[in-house]
């Protein structure tokens, strides 16, 4: 159950990052699809990925489990970084 939460963590921060991002950008509905546009996206590129690397392994054991839950603990941070400097101030 933890891996799931750390791959549900580094989905939803990347989905705020894009739709802050966003924001930056374009105002409205606009800026309200970048996530919808973003997260699809960059899933649908990890499908593309060979076997030995593919991030979604259906089930707990099997195929490459093991080697695609060491990526995503590593990975959390990114988004959220990019989250915050999406979210600084334009002013500055």
């Amino acid at each position: 159950m933890g891996d799931l939460l750390v791959e549900v963590g580094v989905c939803l921060g990347i989905a705020l990052a894009a739709a802050a991002t966003a924001v930056r950008f374009a105002a409205g509905r606009q800026a309200a699809m970048a996530a919808v546009v973003v997260q699809p996206g960059l899933v649908l590129a990890t499908l593309l990925l060979p076997d030995q690397v593919w991030l979604w392994p259906p089930t707990c054991g099997f195929g490459y489990w093991g080697e695609a839950h060491r990526f995503w603990p590593a990975m959390v941070p990114l988004p959220f970084v990019w989250l915050g400097l999406a979210c600084r101030d334009l002013r500055r």
